[in-house]
């Protein structure tokens, strides 16, 4: 009996440390599936969605933004503007006024100037200021001046794709003539411009008006020795503050008169 009793707790035993081996293993086995990371292919899909979220935000059209003023030289293209002759000008000795970023509340008062001094100019506009202000850009073409695309959004054009500047070119005032903004371009935009059937149009002059230097050094930047017949001088009637602008307006015009000069609107805009 003592030798079968041994035998059984024997059996016993054996059947007991079976038993606890196998739930240990399962316990071990459930523990390491909940502690272990995602596996790899989990994440594939949402590395492809993120991709695809910002190639869509790369290509997508930039949304207004106001004028933000830049420095520095301008970007001129082999393919510089040439002015035709004026018709019906009394002199041949035309100088060009051009007034950027508008249409504003400024832009009225620029206009009455013009107007009492048988003056026109041209005005490259933005496309998103125009359509908050359509009557002022009425007002423009009413007074015998004309108008020019200066792009919907005021982007630099250069650090833009290629579908990006034909929506901004399209969305643009309408014009035959494009004035990039900040006249940055170069090969890629110019050609882009000219696929378009529009003219880039740049400037010889820079008052740097944007920049509240003073009303008197607006005029003598308007007026010094570099200004000649045919050139295309650069002011702002939009974009900020422009009350010094349009107070040496009056003194510029008057100033190139006693020159013999005649102020045009751009011939082709």
């Amino acid at each position: 009996m003592s030798r079968l009793s041994a035998s059984i707790s024997f059996l016993l035993a054996v059947i007991v440390l079976f038993l606890v081996a196998v739930i240990t293993g399962e316990h071990t086995v459930r523990t390491g599936s909940v502690s272990a990371s995602p596996p790899a292919v989990a994440s594939a899909p949402r590395t492809a969605d993120s991709s695809a979220a910002r190639s869509s935000r790369r290509d997508a059209t930039p949304s207004p933004r106001p004028h933000t003023p830049r420095s520095g030289p301008n970007r001129a293209t082999d393919e510089k503007f040439q002015p035709a002759p004026v018709p019906n000008a009394k002199h041949r000795d035309v100088v060009y006024l051009t007034f950027d970023d508008g249409p504003s509340e400024y832009t009225p008062a620029i206009l009455n100037i013009l107007r009492s001094t048988g003056s026109t100019a041209t005005f490259f506009e933005v496309g998103f200021r125009q359509a908050k202000r359509p009557a002022v850009a009425a007002q423009v073409r009413a007074q015998g001046s004309n108008i020019g695309n200066h792009t919907y959004s005021h982007y630099d054009l250069t650090t833009l794709t290629q579908a990006q500047i034909q929506s901004e070119l399209a969305r643009g005032p309408r014009s035959p003539c494009v004035r990039p903004p900040f006249g940055a371009t170069d090969p890629r935009v110019h050609r882009i411009v000219t696929q378009q059937g529009l003219r880039e149009v740049l400037w010889t002059t820079d008052t740097l008006d944007w920049n509240r230097p003073g009303t008197t050094q607006i005029v003598t930047r308007a007026t010094g020795p570099a200004v000649q017949a045919g050139s295309i001088v650069l002011m702002h009637d939009g974009g900020g503050d422009r009350s010094q602008t349009v107070a040496a307006l009056p003194k510029i015009i008057s100033i190139l008169k006693q020159r013999g000069y005649v102020i045009r609107r751009i011939p082709g805009c």
